[in-house]
């Protein structure tokens, strides 16, 4: 007779761990779905596990605690008294006491998101200088940890540092990320101890309620793709662009990427945070770079204007972003006062409605921090810009403290004397009597009812927009919202207040987001329905310009975690408007750019010679691909990027699948034919369902139809130079 001892003994092993789970169960609150699962501490309200369904593995935490210091008081997890933690529907929400400061957290788990947040606000009974927030300082074990530290836009422009952090914790199955969900974080890592923190840098009024910015957790399974670290060819920038003075070139990375499925598990989240896409195919011509006029309309100018609006139209493009901040109106805005309100005058009003009547939807461009949004004299050489208000020297930047003393050369640069094109001076936009006046100006502008989109490019400086820094930015006033110096999260805070505004009240209004946004990243991106880039700008011809759009559009979606729908390319590659520069338009391979903006985005930004002229040929080919993308843009809302990237000796390619059914583009930007390569399954482009399918090429050549078991890898060949578009469904 065998043996009961080791049965036994399995069985009381059994039995402990059991009891084990049941009392940790009894320790905690616990909000779960099948991805993801976090458990609170009942005692302290702190975040004691994250859970990943979907690999079966379990994070502990220690040292999620809060840490809130102002110039008035310090308040800590340790010495604040929980009042009350009570779970409710998708949250468990705890309240803390400490002093005269409430502390209020709320973790969150929404539906079957494989992310949660976490959200502090705070409540205080007199007024503080809020200087610095610790969000969470979770340290993290398990089997197989590592932990890495993520910087992004991985090619900040001129900041010396990127403006968010992600952090990767990795194992061989899958993992956890996690980080704060803005801009220009203060959060670090010590070996397997994170701080997830951030700056305000506030004023804050006694009673206020002050809802800090969330944190995230969430998990991810990894994938086959996972064993081949990331890696293309050496990138310049996802948004660098060389014609500006003073600019250095971005170093090209070198630190780890995140995997594939870390930037899939990324994208996922902020998809759901931004919110789908609100329209359909979007595409407008630049007026800036389109030989629109850049100075105060004339009659002969505004009539010209009118027939570049026609050119347009017969293109088949949408609409245009206006060439010049408020109709070129640069001295009406400079004498605006406390009760004035921005009102087309009557030759800007005579474009605007021309555009109503050939249907061109007009995007007004409106300025921040100046009132042209530059200070470059040539715009309007009578009546330059300048900082709004005159009459108010106490909106302006540094107001009564002077420019910071550390501060670069061209940071101090503040009179209108000054010749340089990189002199700062404009307006604090941490500053709510100037905020609430530039609010009421802008909205009521785009209440005339003229505009179907609305724009902002610029920077927080009050500089030129060149060279379109986004380096935090300081304001020494003591007379604004934020305390003396850091004011930059008071002023990413107050445009972010800005697109909700316009979002709020014109539901139906696309809104283009372009300096600073398109540097700040990502957790900029709040109520926008696109991000503006400049770098497609700066090629020669179609095919280049084609791969360029690919290339940084990846970028930005695999390394910035932009969902791609909110991507601007930013095409063609010629620049119409220097004078000293002849306008060239080229009409080889604008198929290829086309498809390559398509396959990339649903929104497009296009440079276009209206006063030079474009063959009619070629117009019949942009009304081509631009209707073929209205017809299929259910498909192109959605994407998935084959592995290769552009590169020589590559064909790459993007999956556009809904359900069972959908398209492949395949790029061969190479000099001779060659093959590209997808599975028909969900992994691989997205497709959903077993079966056998048809795959059909629709161009170059139309006709050819292979029927593929569902599982099988297409193999297709693709002709030098050339983009094939190919649609799968099931055969009929």
């Amino acid at each position: 007779m065998k043996s009961l001892f080791p049965t036994i003994a399995v069985c009381l092993a059994c039995l402990a761990g059991w009891a084990s789970a049941a009392a940790q169960a009894q320790d905690t609150l616990a909000l779960e779905n099948g991805r993801l699962g976090l458990s609170v501490d009942r005692k302290t309200g702190s975040l004691v596990a994250v859970h990943n369904k979907l690999t079966g593995e379990t994070y502990q935490v220690r040292g999620d605690e809060f840490d809130v210091e102002a110039v008035e008081f310090r308040a800590g997890l340790a010495a604040a008294k929980l009042e009350t933690l009570q779970r409710e529907a998708e949250a468990v929400k705890a309240r803390y006491q400490s002093g005269a400061v409430v502390i209020e957290v709320i973790y969150t788990l929404r539906g079957d998101s494989h992310f949660a947040e976490k959200k502090l606000t705070l409540i205080s009974s007199r007024n503080y200088g809020l200087k610095k927030l610790v969000l969470s300082r979770p340290t993290f074990a398990a089997d197989g940890l590592s932990i890495v530290s993520y910087r992004y836009p991985k090619y900040h422009r001129n900041a010396g540092e990127e403006a968010s952090c992600t952090f990767f914790g990795r194992t061989g199955k899958g993992g956890f990320f996690t980080g704060v969900e803005m801009p220009f974080d203060a959060s670090s890592a010590s070996g397997q101890q994170l701080t997830l923190s951030y700056a305000p840098s506030l004023k804050v009024a006694a009673g206020d309620k002050l809802d800090c910015e969330p944190v995230y957790f969430g998990v991810y399974q990894r994938r086959p793709a996972d064993d081949q670290p990331p890696a293309h060819p050496p990138i310049r920038g996802a948004n660098w662009h060389p014609q500006g003075p003073a600019m250095k070139a971005p170093p090209v990375a070198s630190e780890v990427l995140p995997l594939p499925s870390e930037s899939d598990a990324m994208v996922a989240m902020t998809s759901a945070i931004l919110g789908p896409p609100r329209f359909g195919l979007n595409v407008a011509a630049c007026g800036w770079h389109s030989e629109m006029s850049w100075r105060p309309y004339t009659e002969q100018s505004v009539a010209d204007d009118m027939k570049s609006l026609d050119l347009l139209a017969s293109c088949g493009i949408d609409g245009i972003t206006d060439s010049h901040p408020w109709g070129g109106e640069i001295a009406k805005m400079n004498a605006l006062r406390a009760n004035d309100r921005y009102d087309p005058g009557p030759l800007v009003r005579k474009f605007l409605e021309h555009a109503r009547q050939t249907g061109a939807g007009v995007a007004m461009w409106s300025s921040m921090t100046r009132t042209s949004g530059s200070a470059i004299p040539f715009l309007d050489p009578q009546n330059p810009g300048q900082h709004f208000r005159s009459d108010k020297p106490e909106w302006r930047l540094d107001a009564g403290a002077g420019p910071p003393k550390n501060a670069p050369d061209w940071r101090k640069k503040t009179e209108a004397s000054d010749p340089s094109y990189l002199k700062a001076g404009g307006n604090c936009l941490a500053n709510r009597p100037f905020f609430d006046w530039w609010a009421r100006i802008n909205l009521e502008a785009l209440a005339t009812g003229y505009y179907k989109s609305w724009c902002m490019d610029q920077d927080f400086f009050g500089g030129t927009a060149m060279p379109w820094t986004v380096v935090p930015v300081d304001c020494q006033s003591a007379l604004h919202d934020h305390l003396p110096g850091d004011s930059n999260y008071g002023c990413q805070r107050a445009l972010a207040r800005m697109v909700a505004l316009v979002r709020q009240r014109n539901p139906q209004m696309f809104i283009g987001l372009m300096r600073p946004n398109m540097d700040l990243g990502v957790w900029s991106l709040r109520n926008a329905d696109a991000c503006f880039t400049l770098i497609e700008s700066g090629t020669k011809d179609n095919l280049t310009g084609g791969d360029q759009i690919r290339r940084y559009s990846r970028v930005r979606v695999h390394e910035d975690f932009f969902p791609h729908y909110l991507d601007w390319p930013f095409f063609f590659p010629n620049r119409f408007n220097a004078a000293d520069k002849p306008s060239t338009w080229s009409s080889d391979h604008i198929d290829y750019i086309m498809l390559s903006a398509l396959s990339s985005a649903i929104n497009h930004l296009l440079l276009i010679p209206t006063k030079t002229g474009i063959p009619n040929a070629d117009k019949a080919e942009l009304r081509k691909w631009l209707d073929w993308g209205r017809r299929n843009i259910a498909y192109l809302k959605v994407r998935k990027d084959l592995p290769d990237w552009p590169a020589p000796g590559k064909v790459d390619g993007s999956a556009h699948i809904v359900g069972d059914r959908g398209i492949v583009f395949l790029f061969n930007p190479n000099k001779q034919a060659l093959e590209g390569q997808f599975a028909l399954s969900e992994e691989s482009i997205g497709l959903k369902g077993g079966g056998t399918y048809s795959v059909t090429q629709e161009y170059p050549q139309s006709g050819r139809t292979v029927k593929v078991a569902f599982g099988e890898t297409v193999r297709w060949e693709v002709p030098a130079q050339t983009a094939a578009i190919l649609r799968v469904q099931k055969p009929e």
